[in-house]
């Protein structure tokens, strides 16, 4: 859980990384205030799954990745611009896929039923596809996104299933490779 500070904090680490692109962020902060991205979880159900674990989870993110390009592919050419566009804009579409809702659970210590805050999959969003494809779609509207930024977007997460081509993108952009390492990182080290 965070408190109200905390995700207020987390939301002016988010922009002051977003200022670094040098473009006017006016209507995209506004697309962001209007889904209410900064009180958003990153899951309905399990991890950081709370009011702010979206934009918490982008902030790791972004460190993650700094940590692995900088380990991994030192010379690789890839700016700090290629970093925060992929790792704040990789779940944007998570923050319209939940709405606030409430569960009764049973309290363990007094054995009474109560209503509690959850979060839930609303109908009301738009859907393009998945959740890395969904969030491009809409990335695409404020920021214009190189061909490996798309990639990284839309192929980061190690999806079950096949995808004829995935492999030959990770040789090809390096970048979805050390997201996909990224996003592992944030889900089971933090």
């Amino acid at each position: 859980m965070l408190t109200p500070e905390q995700r207020y904090e987390n939301k002016i680490k988010y922009l002051e990384l977003l200022s670094k692109l040098n473009v006017d962020l006016t209507q995209f902060s506004k697309y962001l205030d209007s889904i209410d991205y900064f009180e958003k979880p990153l899951t309905s159900q399990n991890f950081r799954a709370y009011a702010g674990g979206l934009c918490e989870y982008a902030l790791d993110l972004y460190e993650s990745l700094k940590f692995l390009c900088n380990s991994y592919c030192p010379i690789s050419g890839y700016t700090e611009e290629d970093l925060i566009k992929v790792a704040l804009l990789k779940d944007l579409y998570r923050a319209c896929l939940y709405e606030v809702g409430t569960k009764n659970v049973k309290n363990e210590e007094t054995n009474q039923w109560e209503s509690v805050v959850c979060y839930k999959v609303t109908d009301n969003r738009p859907m393009y596809g998945d959740i890395g494809f969904s969030s491009y779609m809409i990335a695409r509207y404020f920021f214009v996104l190189s061909d490996e930024q798309v990639e990284a977007i839309v192929n980061a997460e190690f999806k079950g299933g096949t995808m004829n081509d995935i492999q030959d993108i990770r040789k090809r952009f390096k970048l979805v490779t050390l997201t996909g390492m990224a996003d592992i990182a944030c889900y089971y080290l933090k």
